[in-house]
């Protein structure tokens, strides 16, 4: 009936510790306007009215039974801060909701109110170690050809065999993604940014762990690069159904690999070409060339060369996401072999992203577009690649890109205040927006809000599409995390890193169903969709989902209908790098 929303790992000293309390809307009505909330430190609870028997003294403990009932007696306990919790009718429903950002102190603590009390959480200036920690868990556990007692045996030990002649190649190792048995390249080759990330501004104490990931990774993607340098799509990502197009219909929100057909157990190596998937083998291999030593690096590198040779003869059709990733990788590349890519493809590419992106000042503004403005660019899994590579080229900042860097700059400034910020004001929540849409599917079945100039926006993905796909989108809003923390720490903007922590904060429980999506952190946690999700240890939920109406779903319930109840590698990798940024 009532419930406290709020981050269940807990909070740094120093940042936003956002509260809210969630009700039944039969009840919304019962309550008062405000309604006082408490922080005590853990066990000191306080005091309730007609808890104890009439002539009970209590000379030793508590009582220790119904700890709920009756109003509470603050005037008798050890109270460490009071603040207020303010009724805000929304969109979304009708939320009490305070914080208590003035409260700086460390140790265990837990909120009460006279309607309900929080578990407990930390507050702790390391706080978010424990996120490194569990993505690197997470990834062990899902190694695949590896044995994991208790969780699986060393299957798929003879990856694979190319699609078109059956030949066999040793593709062995790398990571299973989303709780199943499938590699996708384009899902799991991210991981080795994010590992690459936590070696420069990670925890000392886990680089063992890192590197150790980084080589089991490295096993099986190079291995998915030919002598010509063309690098395949997946293994086991299955075929396209009957009578679908490759073009057409493989694409879903610019993220491949929506109408498998063939079985995860068939190892077949999909020898499509994916210029997403060319480049970003790429910038991430030119990426781990730089953090890593000796022939380690030397092979990164080489390999990194190779797949740029060919993705630039090769070519793409300049789909705003090719661009970015091609834009990305000429960067890294750039950066760890000079001679490799000459200044003037950078600026070009520059140039040409940032004229996809929205040059309006009405409404929302600065989200990028699909090329001939066809529609926006929004992704499932890869929102904000646009953005992520001009920041990139404003992180390395090279001195003779000058002019490039400042574009770049610019651009991101718009894609932040304009869109990011400018949306999540629409919420009480600061919840960011999955994309915008210049002719909305289905628009007499679903709410598309306002974005300005005829065009729409939505908060979550929706849901009544052709391809009938509804899938969560957290791995949208930690993206926007990591652009705005890396953002707001290389710009020296702390309302950027405001808004990123209170999209972890929000994924680690503040939000309107108080589940938090880390599995190793939190109280309360999304079903998950399958007995061996249930195994994996630091899992993260794919997120939330939209209804038709745009408002925030969770399946909370027993039944289990996979799109808010899968995990995802992609969500977890983003929450990793944000937290190194905040």
């Amino acid at each position: 009936m009532y419930k406290l929303s709020y981050s269940q790992l807990g909070y740094r000293p120093g940042s936003q510790k956002l509260l809210s309390l969630v009700v039944d809307p039969e009840k919304s009505g019962e309550l008062p306007g405000k309604i006082p909330f408490y922080v005590r430190n853990l066990f000191d609870r306080i005091p309730r009215e007609n808890t104890h028997p009439k002539g009970w003294d209590g000379s030793f403990f508590n009582w220790p039974f119904d700890l709920t009932k009756g109003k509470l007696l603050p005037e008798q306990a050890n109270i460490q801060y009071q603040g207020e919790l303010v009724r805000q009718d929304t969109r979304w429903g009708t939320f009490w909701q305070g914080s208590f950002d003035a409260f700086q102190g460390s140790g265990q603590f837990q909120v009460e109110t006279d309607y309900a009390c929080s578990f407990p959480f930390l507050i702790s200036d390391n706080l978010y170690d424990r996120l490194q920690y569990g993505y690197l868990n997470y990834l062990y556990c899902q190694r695949s050809g590896f044995m994991n007692p208790g969780l699986r045996e060393a299957t798929h030990l003879d990856d694979g065999k190319l699609d078109t002649t059956d030949e066999h190649i040793n593709a062995v190792g790398g990571w299973y993604d989303a709780g199943d048995y499938r590699k996708w390249m384009f899902l799991t080759h991210p991981n080795m940014e994010t590992l690459a990330q936590l070696m420069e501004r990670g925890h000392p104490g886990l680089r063992e762990k890192i590197l150790s990931e980084i080589e089991w990774g490295n096993k099986f993607f190079h291995s998915m690069i030919t002598a010509e340098g063309q690098v395949w799509e997946d293994l086991g990502g299955g075929t396209l159904k009957p009578g679908l197009d490759y073009d057409k219909d493989w694409w879903f929100e610019n993220h491949p690999g929506c109408n498998c057909y063939e079985s995860e157990e068939e190892r077949s190596i999909r020898t499509n070409y994916n210029p997403s998937v060319q480049f970003m083998f790429v910038r991430i291999q030119a990426y781990l060339a730089k953090v890593l030593e000796g022939s380690a690096s030397e092979k990164c590198l080489e390999l990194a060369r190779r797949a740029w040779e060919y993705g630039i003869k090769r070519g793409h059709d300049r789909r705003t996401l090719f661009v970015s990733e091609q834009l990305w990788a000429a960067i890294n590349l750039k950066d760890v072999c000079p001679e490799a890519v000459d200044n003037t493809v950078i600026e070009a590419l520059v140039r040409e992203l940032i004229s996809l992106q929205d040059s309006g000042d009405d409404g929302l503004y600065g989200y990028f577009m699909e090329k001939d403005e066809s529609d926006g660019f929004r992704c499932i899994a890869m929102a904000c690649e646009p953005v992520m590579a001009l920041l990139r080229l404003v992180e390395l900042n090279p001195a003779e890109l000058k002019a490039s860097v400042d574009a770049a700059k610019d651009s991101v400034r718009r894609y932040i205040d304009g869109f990011v910020l400018a949306d999540a004001k629409s919420n009480s929540f600061s919840y960011p927006p999955y994309g915008v849409y210049v002719n909305p599917e289905n628009k007499e079945l679903q709410t598309f809000r306002d974005a300005g100039r005829g065009r729409f926006v939505r908060s979550f993905l929706h849901p009544l599409n052709s391809q009938q796909i509804a899938h969560g989108c957290g791995g949208v809003a930690l993206h926007q995390a990591v652009v705005c923390a890396k953002a707001g720490n290389l710009m020296s903007e702390t309302g950027w890193q405001d808004q990123a922590e209170r999209i972890i904060q929000w994924t680690l429980g503040h939000n309107p169903q108080a589940l938090c999506m880390h599995s190793g952190v939190g109280h309360r946690f999304p079903t998950p969709f399958s007995q061996y999700v249930l195994r994996l240890p630091d899992t993260l939920s794919v997120g939330h989902n939209g209804r038709p109406d745009d408002t925030p779903y969770v399946e909370e319930s027993e039944l289990i209908e996979w799109c808010t109840q899968e995990i995802w590698d992609i969500p977890h990798g983003y929450l990793a790098q944000a937290v190194l940024w905040v």
